[in-house]
């Protein structure tokens, strides 16, 4: 089985709960890294992608600062938390027989006008983990 078939497998099992966590938290899910291209991965790496008001709106204008503030301790408690539970429960699913540790993170990012999509980095491989339309995570901004 190629990296990206791997791949392709979790992302059936992990879809539950992405869609939840995607609706959860407003913002899509994404596998990223070392899973999709080595067959040997060291974690796996799991990004919900935000954008910036949306994380100002959950833990306060400080989570985003370089210092320890209460909003960024929430902040970072938070993915800490996912991080472990997803481990517990689809860290056993992306190698047979062995539970690798996720690490998810939250990361702020900018959207596009042509396909409202986030902006990912260039070169670098993704999967989208989540089903949720995009249109559900624009919900209160603006009209209806």
């Amino acid at each position: 089985m190629t990296p990206m078939e791997r791949c392709e497998y979790f992302a059936l099992v992990a879809r539950p709960w992405m869609n939840s966590v995607a609706l959860m938290l407003g913002g899509p899910v994404y596998l990223v890294g070392s899973c999709l291209v080595s067959e040997t991965p060291g974690d796996i790496d799991l990004r919900c992608m935000m954008e910036r008001e949306h994380v100002i709106a959950l833990w306060g204008e400080d989570a985003l600062g370089h210092d320890w503030t209460p909003g960024r301790y929430l902040h970072h408690r938070e993915m800490l938390k996912q991080s472990r539970r997803m481990t517990r429960s689809i860290g056993r699913h992306m190698v047979k027989g062995v539970v690798m540790r996720v690490d998810f993170q939250i990361e702020t990012t900018l959207y596009s006008e042509v396909d409202g999509l986030p902006i990912m980095r260039e070169g670098r491989p993704h999967l989208r983990l989540d089903d949720v339309p995009m249109a559900h995570f624009t919900a209160g901004l603006g009209n209806p």
